[in-house]
């Protein structure tokens, strides 16, 4: 969990105009909240990396450049001591709340918190993804209000602080990569098998943004323009879905080369069990997207196939548990 709100915090503690950093706690102008001291901290500290500054980097940008140079070692230690402060404040003050001093003072509903673990009640996990597409802008936009009313002597405006604090161009693939897709792709759009026009393509992400926010080079597509419209923030049907996969699997080590060559984030097993619990989530009645059909109800044959087809990709996925990217 820590690791997630680091990922989650990271990009907030961007310059938002003029290199103001915006704060999260109320009350004197010169205190943090303890993840964004520690954000802070870890982007000096990348400042000075003697290869190349990457401290206005994606995070996971920044791991995979990091991994394997000398220098990593200085990062991982000072990312793991910024995890522990993490750990501390989310035991202490958010996770604590969650399910605390609320009217009626009801019984632990979301999780039991253990001494040194979270163990989340039976059946949460599954209802925290079905609703998450619901629950998340929502939470979002709260987050982003409050934001915008502990910097309110910035007179800003919602729209552009809600999208520098959780729009999806943060972590979009740069041009030279999109371009690089288009030839995996044989410059083709993998749904539909025709011919992308030069320029006029489209980035598309195969598992919604909407409902995980997944920057691996596998869950990146290139596609029309029409196409993106039309699937929009859909789920793929099952014959999409088959037609990702066959990609994937058939490009893996060039989308490999391609991620190592521009410092990307590449983990297809993430993208694939996210997936899974998304599709083991979600009700049949979903409506799935094909280029063929359109958006069309998902249904319970298609559900019980999309299951089939995303399981035998992770032997490690669990049947009762979700994974924390989700």
């Amino acid at each position: 969990m820590a690791e997630r709100y680091l990922e989650i915090h990271w990009e907030h503690a961007r310059p938002y105009k003029n290199d103001v950093i915006l704060r999260q706690l109320r009350g004197q102008s010169d205190k943090d909240t303890a993840v964004m001291k520690e954000i802070k901290e870890l982007r000096e500290l990348l400042k000075n990396n003697p290869s190349e500054d990457l401290s206005d980097k994606p995070l996971g940008v920044v791991e995979e450049k990091i991994k394997n140079d000398e220098w990593g070692s200085k990062w991982q230690e000072a990312r793991n001591t910024a995890l522990r402060t993490i750990r501390a404040s989310l035991r202490k003050n958010p996770v604590r709340l969650l399910q605390e001093q609320l009217p009626g003072n009801p019984e632990p509903f979301l999780y039991d918190l253990e001494k040194s673990s979270l163990k989340l009640l039976p059946g949460v996990a599954q209802s925290l993804t079905r609703f998450g597409r619901i629950l998340r802008p929502l939470v979002e936009f709260r987050f982003a209000q409050e934001v915008i009313r502990i910097n309110r002597m910035l007179n800003l405006p919602v729209d552009d602080v809600h999208s520098h604090l959780f729009g999806r161009e943060r972590v979009m693939l740069p041009k030279k990569m999109r371009e690089r897709l288009v030839r995996i792709q044989d410059g083709r759009c993998i749904y539909t098998g025709v011919r992308l026009s030069h320029g006029g393509e489209s980035l598309d992400h195969v598992v919604p943004w909407s409902r995980a926010y997944l920057s691996q080079i596998e869950n990146f597509v290139m596609t029309s323009p029409s196409v993106n419209r039309s699937k929009s923030d859909s789920l793929l049907a099952p014959s999409a879905m088959e037609k990702w996969f066959s990609h994937v699997q058939d490009r893996s080590a060039d989308l490999e080369k391609c991620a190592d060559d521009h410092g990307w984030m590449t983990d297809l097993k993430t993208v694939q069990r996210v997936a899974f619990h998304i599709y083991k989530a979600v009700d049949s009645s979903t409506g799935v997207w094909s280029s063929e059909d359109g958006v069309m109800p998902l249904g319970t044959s298609g559900k019980d196939q999309m299951l089939h087809l995303l399981r035998p990709m992770d032997k490690a996925v669990s049947e009762s548990s979700v994974s924390d990217k989700s």
